[in-house]
């Protein structure tokens, strides 16, 4: 398929597949995350790093759990016979999705460092908190696509919502040298950093992999499952 002709065909996606995903938790969770940010900067009630970044990291949280419902298609039975495969369909939509997330996230950064006081400002992490914004996006995607897999329902969001919460829980539970969500300035956060990064990598290869499309072939009896891209 051509450049042009592949252009084309995400053209044509494009609308009905932004009808048919469930955008309104997406943007209902961004719209709660700015609003969560943007106390401190509409007040001008300047706050330390370290508050500033729990409110990011909160709408953070917000938007990665709006990601969770944006591949649902209950729909999907009725769609096997489109002329374009599940992988594009879905690899559009969370590309998409992705773009809100950051869109959101950016707002919402920008508005916690606002929040924070002038002399503060240079020391409120923005780099390290996009890269855990990042890794959980992918991450919720990852579960996503995982719920769907094992959903008779087209529905991915329930088990990936609950999955995501359970271990936001369980990474908040973890010893204070080995935590995720270190304090702005603290000595463990660039390896909190680091192992974020790890994840986002882990995260996109696994939905890389999970996007491949599976063809079953018959031989005899017996059902072999093969792999195709």
């Amino acid at each position: 398929m051509s450049l042009a002709s592949s252009g084309a065909v995400l053209r044509a996606l494009l609308r009905p597949d932004l009808r048919a995903a469930r955008t309104r938790p997406l943007l209902a969770a961004g719209t709660a995350g700015l609003a969560v940010t943007a106390g401190p900067a509409v007040f001008s009630t300047h706050v330390e790093p370290a508050p500033a970044a729990l409110l990011l990291r909160i709408a953070t949280v917000l938007g990665a759990l709006g990601l969770a419902f944006l591949l649902d298609d209950p729909a999907a039975r009725t769609t096997e016979v489109l002329p374009v495969t599940k992988a594009l369909r879905k690899g559009l939509r969370m590309t998409l999705g992705l773009m809100a997330f950051g869109l959101f996230w950016g707002a919402s950064a920008g508005l916690s460092r606002l929040g924070v006081d002038a002399g503060a400002r240079e020391s409120f992490p923005v780099g390290a908190l996009a890269t855990e914004g990042a890794a959980l996006a992918a991450l919720t995607l990852t579960l996503a696509l995982l719920g769907l897999r094992y959903s008779a329902s087209g529905s991915g969001s329930p088990p990936a919502a609950s999955a995501l919460i359970l271990l936001l829980a369980t990474a908040l539970l973890l010893p204070d040298p080995s935590t995720l969500f270190p304090a702005p300035g603290a000595a463990n956060g660039d390896a909190a950093t680091l192992r974020w990064g790890i994840l986002l990598v882990l995260a996109l290869c696994f939905s890389g992999w999970e996007l491949r499309e599976r063809r079953t072939v018959h031989r005899g009896k017996g059902v072999r499952r093969t792999w195709r891209t």
